[in-house]
């Protein structure tokens, strides 16, 4: 089957080499084989310590650079597309540079020989293809993976994954260290989530019903591996004989990529915001109107930034960036929640970290504990003969200090017999749930005005040092249900 992969000129006889784990220089003798694979190695200092040989946490790990020249057959060029981007005209060579670091094996010689035979067998019967690579060795799936994954063939690739159906938490995160080291952002993003749904799983906080089928396994196998934490960014992975130590400071990228995501809902603006906070009822019971539904909505353009979720009227409001299927705490796209005391009076919001009982459980990279970004607690006022009165405080997520706020107290106008405020026409209907936080020094300054505009709509003009988020949450706590509280 390899007598498609053919020299195309003469190759230098000097001795090729190839880089094994932790940068150890081995050669390789001349073979057949290996004439028709040139691999240069070039070894580069990795200042971040990342994967370590057990009981020695203080030795740095190389990368290694790898130019591999293929000769190879114009039927491959046709077929791989990767061959076609790599090929150089004038040498009539392919070459193709990889990175690796992370004690991960460099696909040699025999390896690519093998990928050449997958990748034929694969064109000829999927089926044949499957059942040839189904009984070898999982460093020889490895290795074939990693191959495919350089070649950014997706339906070998594809196969390769489904085929570790005794998934545990150590062979996962040999995958998900293949796949980010080697650029697979599709797959390494996926198992990045599943390593965290199963790191909440283990601290207890996992709140969504399991039904992927990797997850579904890794929560099987969970018995068969023991994780131990050596540093606050060191794991060490045991499965039976076979350990691997790895600092979580590899998966900063994914987890910084999360942050990112987040960081609009969290990153108070100089200038004036103006959104809109509009209610959904269910309508389908004759008993409730709950479940409710919330959107933040851009005033210009009507745009959806945020979604909220509340159960019952006694329930804790969750916030998600979209709308979900199902809205469940922890998931991906959860930026915070709104936790409130049975009796609608005391209002404490948090982001989207976990709470401060995971702390430990979860490694560093995988989560946050999270942060009190707000505290509003209303008077009780049953009967309703004064304006409802409430005290704040608030995170600045600038300086990370406490800014006490003050709610802007309306005057009785005797003629009218009514309390009035100043809404600046941002107010259309009088209504208990309007109101304007200001800096307790300064009345003049306005942090949140919130004004009903229309049956379930309400106007949110908010400014620095507010976030979004933190003036979504203090539309909703006004909205939501109170029962000691007119």
């Amino acid at each position: 089957m390899f007598n498609n992969i053919l020299p195309k000129h003469k190759q230098n006889k000097e001795q090729e080499s190839n880089m094994g784990f932790f940068g150890q220089d081995c050669k390789m003798q001349q073979t057949k084989q290996i004439k028709k694979l040139k691999i240069d190695v070039k070894c580069m200092l990795n200042q971040e310590q990342l994967v370590m040989k057990p009981n020695k946490l203080d030795q740095q790990i190389p990368d290694v650079k790898v130019e591999y020249s293929f000769y190879v057959d114009q039927k491959y060029l046709n077929e791989i597309q990767v061959l076609q981007d790599n090929f150089n005209t004038q040498e009539n060579v392919v070459q193709i540079i990889a990175v690796c670091s992370l004690g991960i094996k460099i696909p040699n010689d025999q390896d690519f020989h093998f990928f050449f035979e997958c990748f034929d067998l694969l064109n000829q019967n999927q089926t044949k293809f499957r059942q040839f690579i189904n009984n070898k060795p999982q460093k020889q799936l490895h290795r074939l993976l990693i191959c495919s994954i350089i070649m950014k063939l997706q339906k070998m690739t594809d196969i390769i994954i489904g085929l570790y159906v005794d998934l545990n938490l150590y062979v996962l995160m040999q995958l998900t260290l293949i796949t980010i080291q080697y650029e697979c952002m599709e797959y390494s993003q996926y198992f990045y989530s599943l390593l965290i749904q199963y790191f909440q799983f283990q601290a207890g906080v996992y709140q969504k019903q399991i039904t992927d089928p990797y997850l579904q396994k890794l929560i099987m196998n969970v018995a068969q591996v023991q994780i131990q934490q050596i540093k606050e960014d060191v794991l060490l992975i045991t499965w039976g004989q076979k350990q691997l130590q790895i600092g979580t400071l590899f998966f900063k990228s994914l987890y910084k990529k999360i942050e990112n995501r987040k960081k609009p809902f969290l990153q108070p603006l100089q200038k004036y915001q103006f959104y809109k906070t509009f209610r959904k009822r269910t309508t389908t019971s004759p008993n409730t109107d709950y479940p409710h539904y919330y959107q933040l909505l851009d005033e210009a353009q009507g745009k959806q930034y945020l979604v909220a979720y509340q159960e019952s009227p006694h329930s804790e409001i969750l916030i998600f960036e979209k709308d979900q299927l199902q809205y469940i705490k922890y998931s991906e796209e959860y930026v915070g929640v709104i936790e409130r005391n049975f009796w609608g009076t005391v209002f404490h919001i948090y982001d989207y970290g976990y709470p401060k009982e995971a702390a430990g459980k979860i490694p560093k990279y995988f989560g946050q504990e999270r942060r009190e970004l707000a505290v509003i607690q209303y008077q009780t006022n049953i009967m309703a003969t004064q304006p409802r009165k409430f005290t704040a405080s608030m995170l600045n997520l600038i300086d990370n200090q406490i800014v006490q706020l003050a709610q802007m107290d309306p005057v009785y106008n005797e003629e009218k017999e009514c309390y009035q405020l100043n809404f600046f026409g941002r107010a259309k209907r009088a209504s208990a749930r309007n109101f304007e936080i200001i800096d307790p020094q300064d009345q003049n300054i306005i942090y949140l005005l919130h004004g009903k505009w229309e049956k379930n709509l309400f106007n949110v003009d908010y400014r620095f040092p507010m976030s979004m988020l933190q003036a979504f949450c203090f539309s909703l706590s006004s909205i939501s249900k109170k029962f000691l509280v007119q």
